[in-house]
Parts: structure tokens; sequence; C-alpha cells
């Protein structure tokens, strides 16, 4: 070797100065180490070991004056143990076995021991290394091949030292054998054999366990040479091609080329003095981080899940994975949070990615629905055990003190990036993945499952003041509960002192990662089936056009070629539904995020009803008038994640919600809809009615559904139940949206499913008759709205038969004249017309159903001035289209199929009428409808009614006592008409046209109209019918000298009758 130190030496020095590692060489090696390269050793002529041991020898054979100056990571080496070597009294060993395992405690003789020792030495070293010195011996014991290492067999030869291997020439036969292939890979090998025998040596002032803790620290540190600088090893040194560390991080660490724990805990403890270390492990994890971004569960992702886990098992490098900039990229957009953060693409693989979807469900229009189920599953199994492990890896740097904060920030990142995905409109592309966010969310679950006890132990943990101290969650831009963006931001400009805890922190990101989450992946599920149904619509009318291109083959194969494009994307829509509805109908996972929302619920009403312990003490409805500022003030999505989230349960796993969640639940329904004016969007009051709807469907044999149990029988539904849904009905006429008619007509029938539910309670029925005499005015606006949804759906749903029947007729026995596009127009509003009366008819026959129960319940209500005739004539205009002459409009073929059954409609509306019979203003209203009321219609209707036993014989009779009441009426009104003779202009009413009873002046019209005519009107509109201004009933002007004219008025004509009849006496009938 030359004196002149070559660039490779340079590079090595450099790297010594970097490690900075302190240890001397073992005695005789210190003291030659400036000789030149090429000076002799003074014991050149020595004898071999063997042949010559020294009685004061160390326990390392010394190192030759020649490979100490040659070997410039000679300070490497530990101190050696100053300890004498113990004496050993074993029996001889007749071979000497390979493998390093084994000899690490091969017994020594007494006299040989110095002896044993070298040759122990030269074995275990030579077995680790997988190293010979003889051309000869290429193969070990088991036909491992063997490494030749030329150059330190010379250097001993040449030094007159025995030719064996020890721990001062190490370093050169490490060098050369591991530059003969792929260095890390064959040193990685070495380690786990050094690791190995380490194992097995216990006694630490053995010289034994010097050499192998020496053999072991030159392995590793020459394991990060070969990782950081391949060239030292004649290796190509390209960046490009990244970490080389990082590929064996991927393999199995029981195999020879994967990185143990062994490896890490070395790696761990060699932090403080060499930083290179940390470096290249931390630089191999963002490697595999980035490589894993390019996958999906399609590929072999494991590996690097795995190396994950590996990773943070250790908290100095955990610690190390957090401080890395890639962990926490600032100014990151939200669609590259899953690719370019170092736990993004962990948290990225989900089966709801598109193409993992189409594994599971390949051509799923032809799969039965036994073979989806399997598939959902499969997903299911693969998606918990994935997510199992993200917990896993999560959970590691929560529990560290050092990363905690860390792993906080990128949680919040993920949430607090993602406002987007709950836009009216979502541009998929501009935000992160559903599959990557219903991870982080479900993840966060896990989180909260220690603090998230039965009892609610720790509900004061979360604190109020959370999102007015510095939070991680960003509301700026949210919608607040009940609160305007100025009152907002007056509200949290006042900043409340002192640190945020921990349960505070996790109980605000996961609700918020619910929000944009799993409640957002519900969204989208939404959305791809209504753009399947669209798809599948344009896909039939596409391949209509074949026909067009069949004499052009050019033309045929392009338009074959998009209607595949069409079908494909078709066929990738269904899977990635499918695939969404398996991961969100998994019952585990649902339960959890359940448990997480009843702590939702019960904090929010801890809010609203100040002063009271919930759930320890209960609830009092109304809530108090003013609302706590600090609720407010909340973002919207606290109150919609618990409806959406509950929503989704009720009506697809309703069998995982217990008895005690069912009562929560109907709890935080009933209050905010009792309380309604402590929310403002309308839309998350109709979802608490959708909850209570969806939980009252018969479900796993129970006829009542989840929670009709608790309605029908808890004291808390019994009190409020009723005037909170009959409240909801009359607020949701108006939403404010251009939906808002058929928004309030869904949601008015999901109100009639809950109170049909219930109705069979007489407690309830009770309690509203209480209610009703206490609050009338409440009761006469829910009466007018119900009143006026009887007379718009059955209006509809008839119309609908009547185009239906005639439509039919025409299409059967069609006019010779009529050509192929009239008859397409004539089918196609056919179709409207037998859809309209299908969704129609259901509508109509739970809200007639629910007029029979509330004119039973309420008659006086319903015989109110300002509602009687409105409902008399409503009535009178049915029943005449029942029975009356041209009843036949109404027969439509398979009328079942539209829910039409003309008799059982006939009995419902005879019920309304029987149940008002009693009360003469109703039927002084029948009477005095002049356009429907004929007395052959209720001749009619008896005898359908006797015909088809649709009625009991004394509910026979009392029809007939009815319509001899209203008879007698209608001829008592003529005669009182009669008497009137001609009134004046200024006494009838400027709307009703008939004589006011009780005139009263409108304040800014200035119009005189009857009190029962304004009443009825401001029902609907709170306006002056007259100029459109706002108007309430309290402001109207009683006109007392009208009133008293036309009092005087009646009182006179009436007298002059009476007098006339005196006289002359009555007028014969010659009717």
């Amino acid at each position: 070797m030359g004196d002149t130190m070559s660039d490779a030496d340079k590079i090595r020095m450099k790297r010594l100065a970097k490690l900075g590692g302190q240890s001397t060489s073992t005695n005789n090696a210190s003291s030659s180490s400036s000789a030149p390269s090429n000076a002799p050793s003074d014991s050149s002529n020595a004898k071999p070991a063997e042949q010559q041991p020294q009685a004061n020898s160390p326990a390392i054979p010394s190192q030759t004056a020649a490979t100490s100056n040659t070997n410039p990571f000679a300070q490497l080496r530990s101190k050696p143990e100053n300890n004498p070597p113990p004496r050993i009294h074993i029996k001889p060993n007749a071979t000497i076995p390979s493998s390093p395992e084994v000899t690490a405690n091969a017994p020594l003789k007494p006299q040989d021991s110095q002896v044993s020792l070298a040759a122990w030495e030269d074995r275990t070293l030579s077995a680790i290394f997988r190293i010979s010195l003889d051309a000869n011996n290429i193969r070990d014991a088991h036909g491992h091949r063997l490494h030749l290492v030329p150059g330190v067999k010379s250097d001993l030869e040449e030094g007159g030292r025995p030719l064996l291997v020890t721990t001062d020439v190490l370093e050169q036969a490490i060098l050369e054998a591991a530059s003969q292939g792929k260095s890390l890979e064959y040193l990685l090998a070495c380690w786990k054999r050094a690791a190995k025998a380490f194992r097995g040596m216990h006694n630490r002032s053995d010289p034994k366990y010097s050499v192998l803790k020496e053999a072991r620290r030159l392995c590793f540190s020459y394991c990060i040479f070969a990782a950081t600088m391949p060239d030292m090893f004649g290796e190509d040194s390209d960046p490009s091609k990244g970490n080389l560390l990082a590929e064996y991080l991927l393999a199995d660490s029981e195999s020879d080329r994967g990185i143990c724990h062994d490896f890490l805990s070395e790696a761990v403890a060699r932090f403080d003095e060499d930083e290179s270390v940390k470096e290249v492990l931390v630089g191999a994890m963002e490697q595999l981080s980035r490589q894993l971004a390019n996958l999906t569960m399609n590929d072999d992702y494991k590996p690097y899940i795995m190396a994950m886990r590996n990773f943070v098992r250790f908290q100095p490098l955990l610690v190390a994975l957090a401080q890395s900039p890639l962990f926490l990229p600032s100014g990151i957009p939200a669609q590259h949070i899953e690719t370019k953060t170092l736990l993004g693409p962990f948290f990225r693989l989900s089966p709801m990615q598109g193409e993992v979807a189409l594994n599971y469900f390949s051509s799923p229009a032809t799969r039965d629905k036994a073979y989806i189920a399997n598939s959902q599953k499969s997903l299911r199994m693969t998606l918990q055990t994935h997510q199992d492990e993200l917990f896993d890896i999560a959970n590691c740097f929560i529990k560290t003190k050092d990363s905690r904060e860390k792993i906080l920030d990128w949680f919040a990142l993920t949430v607090n990036a993602n406002h987007k995905k709950r836009a009216m409109q979502v541009d998929y592309k501009t935000v992160s993945s559903d599959g990557f966010m219903v991870n982080v969310t479900v993840i966060l679950d896990r989180l909260c499952e220690p603090f998230m006890d039965a009892t609610f132990s720790k509900v004061d943990r979360i604190d109020v003041d959370y999102l007015r101290r510095s939070p991680r969650v960003r509301i700026d831009d949210e919608t607040k509960i009940n609160a305007d963006q100025h009152a907002s931001d007056e509200f949290y400009s006042e900043k409340t002192t002192g640190t945020n805890n921990f349960i505070s922190e996790v109980f605000f990101l996961t609700v918020a990662a619910h929000h944009y989450g799993t409640e957002a992946a519900n969204n989208t599920l939404s959305e791809m089936q209504k753009d399947v149904k669209w798809m599948e619509k344009q896909l039939a009318k596409f391949e209509l056009e074949r026909r067009n291109y069949a004499q052009n083959p050019t033309r045929l194969a392009v338009f074959e070629a998009h209607l595949k494009r069409i079908k494909d994307q078709v066929a990738m829509t269904q899977c990635t539904i499918l695939a969404i509805q398996g991961v969100l109908l998994d019952d585990v996972t649902q339960a959890r995020s359940m448990q997480f929302m009843r702590y939702v619920i019960v904090w929010l009403l801890r809010l609203v009803s100040p002063g009271r312990n919930f759930p320890s003490e209960p609830l009092r409805l109304p809530l108090q008038e003013e609302q706590p500022a600090v609720f407010r003030c909340l973002p919207e999505y606290l109150l919609q994640d618990v409806i959406d989230n509950f929503k989704f349960i009720t009506r697809h796993l309703p069998h995982i919600i217990t008895s005690t969640q069912s009562e929560e639940l109907v709890m935080i329904c009933i209050t905010f809809l009792r309380s309604s004016e402590y929310v403002k969007n309308p839309y998350l009051k109709a979802g608490l009615v959708t909850i209570l709807s969806y939980g009252v469907w018969p479900a796993y044999n129970r006829p009542k559904g989840i929670l009709g149990d608790v309605l029908y029988a808890s004291k808390f539904a019994t009190q409020h139940l009723l005037h909170a849904l009959m409240k909801e009905y009359i607020e949701c006429e108006n939403t404010g949206t251009h939906t808002q008619f058929y928004d309030k007509l869904n949601i008015r029938y999901e109100i009639f499913q809950v109170i049909k539910c219930i109705w069979g309670n007489r407690v309830y029925r009770d309690n509203l008759e209480t209610e009703a005499r206490v609050n009338l005015e409440f009761f006469v606006r829910f009466v007018n709205l119900l009143l006026n949804d009887v007379t718009y759906v059955l209006d509809e749903s008839f119309t609908a038969f009547k185009s239906i029947n005639e439509l039919t007729k025409q299409l059967k026995s069609p006019p010779e004249d009529m050509d192929a596009n009239v008859r397409q127009e004539k089918e196609e509003a056919l179709s409207a017309a037998q859809s309209k009366a299908k969704s129609y008819m259901q509508l109509t026959n739970e809200t007639v159903a629910m007029l029979k129960l509330f004119t039973e319940a309420l008659a006086n209500t319903f015989t109110k001035p300002e509602i009687v005739q409105r409902l008399a004539d409503m009535l009178d205009y049915n029943l005449e289209s029942l029975v009356g002459p041209k009843r036949a409009a109404l027969k439509v073929e398979n009328a079942e199929e539209f829910g039409w059954n003309p008799k059982q409609m006939l009995s419902e509306i005879a019920d309304v009428y029987l149940n008002l019979r009693e009360k003469t203003s109703f039927i002084n209203a029948v009477a005095a409808d002049e356009r429907s009321y004929k007395p052959d219609n209720f001749a009619t209707a008896h005898s359908t009614m006797q015909k088809y036993a649709l009625k009991s014989s004394e509910k026979l009779q009392d029809w007939e006592r009815l319509a001899e009441s209203i008879k007698k009426a209608k001829k008592e009104a003529a005669t009182a008409e009669e008497d009137l003779g001609e009134i004046p202009d200024e006494y009838l009413d400027p709307i009703m046209a008939t004589l006011m009873t009780d005139p009263v002046i409108l304040p800014i019209s200035k119009v005189t109209v009857d009190r029962s005519t304004i009443r009825g009107h401001l029902l609907n509109e709170s306006t002056d019918p007259f100029n459109r201004t706002p108007l309430t009933i309290d402001q109207v002007v009683p006109n007392h000298q009208l009133k008293a004219e036309i009092e005087a008025f009646v009182a006179e004509n009436r007298g002059q009758r009476k007098t006339a009849v005196d006289e002359v006496g009555e007028p014969m009938d010659t009717s």
C-alpha cells in the first residue's frame, strides 16, 4: 500500500470525522499506529499463534503496524474490556463449529486458553462475515458462499502474522468482502449473525464478549457507510437511486435482507454520536412514504405498513420522523396531503379507491346480492386490519410527548384544508379523497375511546372555551348554529387564557373529521347514486343510436368505442358505490362512531341547559329563552354530524343502537324541535324528524322500530313530542329554498309516521287536548296547514287519476289519424301522470289519516270560524268526486300499484264528517257550501258504505242523522237569507262576499273585513291582502260602529219577517 492517501481514504477520513467515534486500539496496535503502511511488524518473525502462544498476550491478538496504519477506521473500535480473561474448565470440543452462535460459548482448556481464544475469534468472525483467507475454502459447512479477502491475507503474510481473522484486521476484511457485491445487503446479513451471536453473550468479563461487541459495532458502522457512501465500496453513488436503506426496510425483518429490531435499537443508541444515522433512517422512511403514495390496496402495500410500525416502536426514531420536513409541510394543498406528507400515503390506502373497488366488484351489474355481500365483508375485514395498523402507528405518536403535538397538528391539517369537501358542488381534484378522510375519522374515533365512559365522568374535560383559545381546528368560515358572522366574530374575538387539554383537542378534531370524513363520504355516495341513474338513462338512449351507424363500419367502430367508455365509467362508479357502502355499513366502525356521537349529544345538551347537571338531572322544556352564546356560536357541524350520523344508522344499521343510546337520541331530537329557535338551519330540524321517522320503521322483529318503544312510553316524550312535531309541521312551511314546497311535504310525511306510532298511547291525546285549550292559536295554525295539505294532495291525486283514465282510453281506442309522434307524446304524458299519482297518493293516504285522527282529538279547533268553512268545502268537494256523477273518471287500471283504494278513501273522509257531527258550526258550514254540497252525495255515500260494509250499522245511522241535520241547517240558512233580503255592500266581506259578523279595519289599507276572514288569511300569509304590507292579527282595529249597524240591520229585517209570518202564516210547502 502506498503512502499517498487515496480518494477513498479521504472519503473514509471525512466520514470518521463526522462520526466522531472515539475508541482506542488494543495493546500493541496503539503503539504502532504511526508506523508507515509498509513497515514491518516488530513481531514479523514470530511463529503462528498455534505454535507460540504468548503468556502475556491480550484477549484479542494485537494488530501489526502495517495493518493499523492502512486502516483509518481503527479508531472506531470500542475500548477493550480490562478484566483478565477468566479461567475456564470445560471439556474440549472435538470439532470446530462454523457458526458464531455455536462458537460464542465454546469451552476452552486452561492450558490452551490463549491459543483457543485466537482460533475461536478467527472462526467466529469468519462465520459472521462469511470471509475466508484460503482460496480453496469458498463454502462453509452449510454451503454458504464465503468471500475471499486476499488483501487481508497478503497483509498478514507480509507482517509475518498468523493467517487468522481478528478484530485488528476485521475492518479491512469487511471493506474487502463488502466490495465484492451489494455491500449493504451483505452487511445487513452479517449484522443479523453478529447480533444473534452477541445476544448469546451474558458475561461482560469474558474476552469473547469484547470480540463480538466490536464485530457488532463495526458491522453497524459499515452498514451506515454502505447506505450513505456506496462509492466507498466501489458502487455507484447516483443520488437518483434514493435512499439505499429503504428497500431493506420492506424486507422481512427475520430474513438476511431485513432491518431487524436489534439494528434499529443500535441505530437509536448511536443517535447522539452520529447524526447521519438518524438522517439515513428518516430518509429511508420518507422514501418509503413517497413510494407508497403511488400504490393502492391492489399492490403489495403491507411491507410499507410493517416498516412504519417497526419504526414507531422506537421513541427516538418516532420523534425524528415527527421532526422531518415531510411530516408537516407548510402550505400544502388539500389534494396533496395524502401523497406528499409522511403519514398521508399510509392513510390514503382504502378500498374506496376506484381501481381497488373494481377489483372487489368486477362486473357489478351481473353479480347477485350474495356475491356483493361477501365482497363487502371481505373488503371490511381488509380495511379493519389496515385501520388497526394505522391506529397503532398514530397511537405511538400520541403516547410520545415529543411527537404528540406534531400528530395533532397533522390531523388538524387534514380537516382544516378540506373545508371544500362540504361545498354544494365539490371539485374532487382540490380536496382529499374520501378513503383518506374516512381513515382519519376512524383513527380519531379510536383515540377518543379512553375518555368515553358510560357515565360521562370526563365530559366536563371537554372545554367549552376551546374554540376561543387558539384552537387547532379553524372555524372562521364555518356556519354557526344560530349566530351570524358578525356575532360569531365578536364572540370569538374575546380570547380566553389557559391551555387546551388533550381531551378537548381530540374531541373537536374528531367532530370536524366526521364532518369532512364519513359524512362527506355519505354525501359522495348519494351523489354517485344519482349520477349512475342519470348515466344509465343516457346509456339506454345512446344505444338506440347504433342503428344509425350500422352501414358505416368506421363510424360504427367509433360509436362502439365511445359506448364502451360510457359502460366502463358506469361500472367503475357502481363498483365505487358498492365499496363506499361496504365501508360505511361496518357495524364495528359505526358503533364506535355512534358512541362518540353520544358524547357530542350529552355535551350539547349540557350547553343548552346551564345550571342542570345533565344527564344526572333531567332536562326541562322548553329551554330558557336566552340562548347561551357559546352554543349559538358553535360550528353548525357539531349538530349536523350527530344528525347525519344517526340518520344513516337508523336507516341502515338500526340493530346496533342500544336502549340507552335510543333515549339520548330521542331527547336531543325532541329538545331542538320543541325549542326550535335554538337552531337556525331548517334542514337540521328536518333531519331530527327524519331520525325519528326512521326510528319507528319496523325492523328486526320490532314492530315499532328501534325508537318506537322509547317514544311510546318515555315520560319525556309523552310530555313534549307531539308539541315538538306539530311545531316543526308549522315551521317547515317555509324553508327558504326553491324546493321548499316539496321539502315540507316530505317532512310532514315523516311527521305522520311518528304520530301514527305513538297515537295508541292515550296519554298523548290527553296531553294534546289539555294543551289545545291553553295554546289555541298554535293549534289553529297547525290545523290550518294540515287542511291546506289535505286539500292540495287530494286535488293533485284526483287530477292525476283523471288524466290516467282519459289517456288510457285514448291510447286503447286511438283515432285513425293519430300519428306516431302524437301517440308518443300521449304515452309520455301517461307515464308522467302515473308517476305523479304514485308519489302523491302515498302522501294523500297519510294526510287524510292524520286529518281523521286530529278531528277526533281536536274537534273544537277544527270548528273555529277561520277554519271550519274551508274544511267543509274541502270535504264536500272530495265527497262529490268520490260518489258524484263523475266518479268514474277516477277509475284506473291496477289501482293498487298507485296505492289508490276509492272505498278506503270514502271511509276515511266519512270518519272526518262523523268526528265533527256534534259541532253545529261544522254542520252549518257544510250546509253553506253552495258549490259542492248535495244531499244526494250523502245518500250515495251511505249506500256505498253499506254495500261494501265499510262502516258498522251504528256508524251508518250516525251518517244518516248527520245528513238530516245538514239538510235542516241548509233550509234554515236559506230562510235566514230570505229574511235579510238585499244586503248593503258595505255589510259584506270584500273577500268572501258574506255578511260580516265581526268587522275589523286593517291598519294600513283601511279596508274593513270580517275578523274570521283576516284570521284565516293570516294563517297562511302575514300580510295585508290588499297591499301586501306586513300584518298581524293584533294590529287590526275593531269597527264597532259598523258592527252595531249590521246587528241592527239583521235584527230589523228578521223582525219584519217574523211580523209578516205572524200575520200571513207560513207559505205552503210545494216542494
